[in-house]
């Protein structure tokens, strides 16, 4: 009996041992290549923005989010040169914090990040990032050197050396973002833009100490930026070469008090007045005086000015040979010619072939509804933009809710007539339908049909009372790249980098629902097939001006999964069989979700994408819409 007993204690303890043995099999290499949750609370993937990262697909051959919950993340986060294609995508209070400093215990100051990017195509959006070391020499807390990289609305909290910007073929973007420090607080190799930002000072000091290679032409470069500083800082220098050829441009920027007459300081070294590059233009602010200026810095000319684009930036003049990227858009698509491969009758010979049972939906005006055509909603130059409208021929004791009924056709084709059948049903069920037409990528690249769909919605707004509209009941329906444009106005409402500069915009582009009909939210997701240019140039690459792997980040901020959150309106998505129109559809809901926001999902199996045009799939589209607006709009 005690030999038993021994015998199954000794199994139980090599079980047990076993089990603490790290497992080194095959399904290790299963890693992560889709969109996480980083949440303290549990509540997402991980509780670690870093173990997050780890268990990412080396070298992702689509784009991924990690959305990291508000919370405060104590700990020291890497991407590796072998991760890519990542967005860390934060709340409003996503704080990363470290405390790591130059000279504790063997560390230097390379060593001291917070938050260290190392890897290409990678986003950093809505976060705020900090080095509470404190005035202990260079402490950093973003060390970047990926290529292609974009940080937008951040904050980087720090002292000496708070941004290390660096990598001597790297390209990073900075836009929208807080920067705060003493010494030396931007600092590095990398050919990097900053636009909007405010750039702060703590402590007397230098801003900049760039250590541009001498083949790069543009190094640092701020524009439309708002140098600040502590009350009682009075001596900041706009920066010093760290290396012979820095290279720092400040145009059309705000300079404080606290910015020193001379401007810029050699480093203790004349020799370094010969081979910098320090510039200014236009800039503004009681530190913005260049009488006292040192006479080796440079007060750029008009023409001078006009190179600082974005554009040519970021072509730069790498040592090796890379990839353009961010080189001015293609305009090979923009024909000015009406692109007509696309209706409902050429979409019916196609989905015939596949789907015997296809019929088409008769083309009828309805004797309950009014219809106006070709009024113009907005004007793009001497170019109007149309729109048609269908309106209960019943007299109403309320106003009625509106619809803007958005066509699809891949960003390049198709017209506004597309939905007037669907536009009358709707109409003859109470609600006031818009179908208004906008710039395709045979006119114009994007966000111009963006631009356009919001004035539109701007114009319904302003023109309610003709068309006895409730005003805090419209929603945005589209079909296929409709759909996507749908959703996308739903979730950027009132943002202004969308809005445009076109149409009555003292009124609002809010939208209180969204109908996407097989558009996708993602064009960077792993179900995604947009992009693909292998057999010719694809529709989304034609209407971006860019391929996806050209500029990865375009095609990010262009898609609605960018931009989900609170203020979403209720959604739904009516979806054919075909899988990669339903790109990014479940992150999306996962998100709504997580605000307790109502979405419904409606699959037509075996049904092909331009379902919703054609019977027997129409009336049943056209319930399903009904039902979901009496929910969300009544």
């Amino acid at each position: 009996m005690k030999t038993h007993r021994k015998n199954h204690s000794i199994c139980i303890l090599l079980i047990g041992f076993l089990l603490l043995i790290p497992f080194t099999g095959k399904t290790q290499a299963l890693k992560i290549q889709h969109d996480l949750i980083v949440a303290k609370d549990g509540s997402g993937d991980f509780r670690y923005i870093q173990d997050a990262i780890d268990a990412i697909r080396v070298f992702l051959p689509n784009h991924i989010t990690i959305r990291i919950k508000k919370g405060l993340y104590k700990e020291k986060v890497s991407i590796p040169s072998t991760i890519s294609n990542i967005t860390l995508l934060g709340e409003d209070s996503t704080i990363i914090s470290y405390d790591d400093f130059s000279g504790k215990g063997k560390m230097e100051t390379f060593d001291s990040y917070t938050l260290k990017v190392m890897g290409n195509d990678i986003i950093l959006e809505n976060l705020i990032v900090e080095n509470t070391a404190g005035r202990v020499g260079q402490a950093v807390a973003l060390h970047i050197e990926g290529d292609r990289c974009s940080i937008k609305r951040c904050r980087f909290l720090g002292n000496q050396d708070t941004i290390f910007a660096s990598g001597d073929n790297s390209r990073q973007y900075f836009t929208n973002c807080y920067i705060e420090g003493t010494v030396d607080f931007i600092f590095g190799s990398a050919t990097a833009l900053f636009e909007n930002c405010i750039i702060h000072s703590k402590f007397n000091g230098f801003v900049t100490a760039a250590s541009t290679p001498a083949w790069v032409n543009y190094g640092y470069v701020f524009k439309n930026c708002k140098l600040t500083a502590a009350a009682d800082v009075n001596k900041v220098y706009l920066g010093r070469p760290w290396r012979s050829n820095a290279k720092t441009v400040f145009i059309n920027c705000e300079l404080g008090r606290h910015i020193l007459a001379e401007g810029w300081d050699n480093w203790s070294n004349k020799e370094n007045e010969k081979s910098t590059f320090f510039a200014e233009y236009h800039n503004s602010g009681e530190g913005a005086k260049v009488d006292s200026r040192a006479k080796w810095s440079h007060q750029l000319s008009d023409n001078e000015s006009l190179t600082y684009t974005k554009e040519l930036i970021f072509a730069g003049n790498p040592k090796p040979a890379l990839n353009q990227f961010w080189v001015n858009p293609s305009s090979l698509g923009i024909t000015g010619k009406t692109d007509t491969s696309y209706s409902n009758y050429s979409a019916y010979q196609n989905t015939k072939k596949s789907h015997p049972i296809t019929e088409i939906v008769p083309e009828k005006s309805l004797k309950t509804v009014t219809e106006q055509k070709a009024l113009t909603y907005g004007k793009i130059g001497n170019r109007g933009l149309l729109t048609d409208v269908f309106s209960p021929v019943t007299a109403r004791s309320k106003n009625l809710p509106a619809i803007m009924i958005v066509h699809g056709g891949g960003w390049r084709t198709g017209n506004r007539t597309q939905h007037h059948q669907l536009a009358r049903r709707l109409a003859e069920s109470g609600y006031v339908c818009f179908t208004p037409e906008y710039r395709l990528s045979t006119e114009a690249l994007y966000p111009a049909a963006v631009y356009d769909l919001k004035t539109a919605v701007r114009w319904i707004r302003a023109n309610a009372s003709s068309f006895n509209i409730d005003t805090t009941k419209i929603a945005v329906l589209g079909f296929s790249a409709g759909g996507e444009l749908a959703a996308f106005i739903g979730v950027t409402s009132n943002n202004p980098v969308f809005e445009g500069k076109n149409g009555h915009l003292n009124h609002s582009s809010e939208v209180q629902a969204v109908i996407d009909i097989d558009g996708i939210v993602s064009f960077v997701h792993p179900e995604s097939g947009e992009g693909d240019d292998s057999k010719g140039i694809s529709a989304a690459t034609y209407w971006f001006g860019y391929s996806k792997k050209d500029n990865p980040t375009l095609w990010n901020e262009a898609s609605s999964l960018s931009y989900v959150g609170e203020k979403t309106p209720p959604t739904l998505f009516l979806n054919s069989s075909v899988e990669r129109m339903h790109a990014g559809r479940e992150d999306f809901r996962k998100v709504l979700d997580q605000y307790h926001i109502y979405s419904e999902v409606h699959t037509f199996p075996d049904a092909p994408h331009s379902f919703c045009l054609f019977n027997p799939w129409f009336e049943p589209t056209v319930q399903y819409i009904s039902a979901f607006l009496k929910k969300t709009l009544k």
